[in-house]
């Protein structure tokens, strides 16, 4: 063979090898690329994780409770305790007791006080000491994307990113939804899964900043994977 045709033999194996490193170049770099982390994306998982029931929105009704028996007993108040008279005012406000009565409440050291009686719609969102909004929440939507990074969740490195996950009230009480009654009962609720309601223009929602993680090529709710991780630690310790 002559030396002009081992070179051009040389130079086409040169040009084939180097368009087959290019062609796996890209290849792997498609295989590694993760796919869009789009809001769209993260609500059909936080929506899987829900519908497997792996992730649980809250099913428990959402109360506030504050040391108030709400019943179907009246509410006394000392004329002095202007905090309870203006939280019993706005329970007023909202339908759930009547305007007050004045009384006095006994005793050898007997007080002026309001009395307050409730009314029918109380039964139904009232008893136990404590005073229920919404039956449970539902969620809404997610936002505010963050990143694509690298992410542990206990102990295990993941594809992940951050984002914005919100929850409304599902099947709210209706008078949630009369001026200065939501502003009051949001400050009164305790947290729900560290975060806080609060009330808005478009009703009342709780946003959290949660996780997500790649698992098989697709989003996955980092709380579906924890409690799967979880689940799986414990089985192995039986």
């Amino acid at each position: 063979m002559s030396a002009h045709r081992r070179r051009r033999i040389a130079l086409w194996g040169g040009i084939a090898a180097v368009a087959l490193v290019t062609a796996g170049g890209i290849g792997v770099q498609r295989w590694l690329a993760p796919p869009p982390a789009t809001s769209a994306a993260l609500l059909a998982a936080m929506s899987n994780a829900i519908a497997n029931g792996q992730v649980a929105p809250g099913r428990d009704p959402i109360c506030v409770a504050n040391g108030i028996a709400y019943d179907q007993e009246p509410v006394n108040v000392q004329t002095g305790n202007v905090a309870t008279l203006s939280w019993m005012n706005m329970l007023v406000e909202a339908g759930l007791y009547e305007s007050p009565s004045s009384g006095q409440s006994g005793g050898f050291l007997s007080q002026p006080i309001s009395i307050y009686q409730p009314l029918p719609e109380l039964a139904r969102w009232g008893g136990g000491k404590r005073l229920c909004v919404a039956r449970g929440v539902r969620l809404d939507s997610v936002s505010n994307v963050g990143r694509v990074e690298e992410m542990r969740l206990r102990g295990k490195r993941y594809t992940g990113v951050l984002a914005d996950v919100r929850w409304t009230l599902d099947g709210p009480a209706p008078w949630l939804a009369m001026p200065g009654v939501g502003e009051a009962l949001a400050g009164e609720l305790p947290g729900w899964r560290s975060a806080r309601w609060h009330a808005g223009p478009h009703g009342w929602a709780l946003t959290q900043r949660k996780s997500f993680v790649l698992v098989d090529d697709r989003w996955t709710a980092g709380d579906a994977v924890e409690r799967a991780t979880s689940t799986r630690g414990s089985s192995d310790q039986i």
